[in-house]
């Protein structure tokens, strides 16, 4: 989900709430001990987590304020994919929109169907090898591989593990959750080696920038991996092919 207008952000998370929930706030909760109930309800919510993905670039476009067709932040961002043409890996069309916080992400399910969303501020932020950078990260992420990555645990998530009520469920949940991060890293640290040789040369540079573009308080609760395990990873990546 990108930033929005709060009335656009609080309208999404209310219909996405009502449509999570809807099953418990429809039928009789009588059925909710059923077996039968607990497997519907698991492929309802399995259902709703494809939707959501397949959907996703419609539903960004939906809390998008302002696209922005024209301009320096359009002319940077089509200035750094012009650098990243000559790959042989596709580029998903990229929209830029109108927002001052920094963002950007690759939306959709079906590689051949997925969107990348670029804020006005992060384009007008970086140079165009730290633009080119996360391009060429937001389009490895639009590869089957980085989709699946990127769908499976969450639908694990969802349809697998059951409510924690008890101190196992929680230590599975746990144990769940680790998985999934050290997977994350693999994938994440996966993305920088690529992007990184779709860019050539400046890459580490690339990274350092974006980061510092993107940083906030927070970012120590961020779940990637870290900066001195990224920054080696491409610059193993550029060493190994200069060109």
């Amino acid at each position: 989900m990108i930033p929005s207008t709060p009335r656009r952000t609080w309208l999404f998370l209310g219909i996405s709430c009502l449509l999570y929930f809807a099953p418990d706030l429809l039928l009789p909760a009588a059925w909710s001990h059923t077996t039968r109930y607990a497997i519907l309800s698991a492929a309802y919510q399995g259902a709703l987590v494809l939707l959501g993905f397949g959907f996703g670039p419609a539903l960004c476009r939906a809390l998008l304020v302002s696209e922005i067709s024209e301009g320096p932040p359009r002319s940077a961002v089509d200035r750094a994919l012009a650098r990243l043409r000559d790959n042989a890996r596709p580029l998903p069309p990229v929209v830029v929109a109108e927002h001052a916080a920094p963002f950007v992400l690759t939306a959709g399910l079906l590689p051949k169907r997925c969107q990348v969303f670029v804020s006005s501020a992060l384009a007008d932020r970086l140079s165009t090898t730290g633009l080119g950078f996360l391009l060429a990260r937001a389009a490895v992420h639009a590869s089957p591989r980085q989709r699946l990555a990127a769908l499976l645990p969450i639908l694990a998530f969802t349809v697998l593990v059951p409510d924690p009520k008890g101190l196992a469920t929680w230590f599975a949940l746990g144990g769940f959750l680790l998985f999934w991060l050290l997977l994350h890293w693999f994938f994440e640290l996966d993305a920088d080696r690529q992007a990184a040789r779709m860019l050539g040369a400046g890459a580490g540079d690339g990274l350092r920038e974006a980061l510092a573009a993107t940083a906030s308080p927070v970012a120590w609760l961020s779940p990637g991996p870290p900066l001195n395990w990224r920054l080696r990873v491409v610059r193993g990546q550029v060493s190994s092919h200069p060109g």
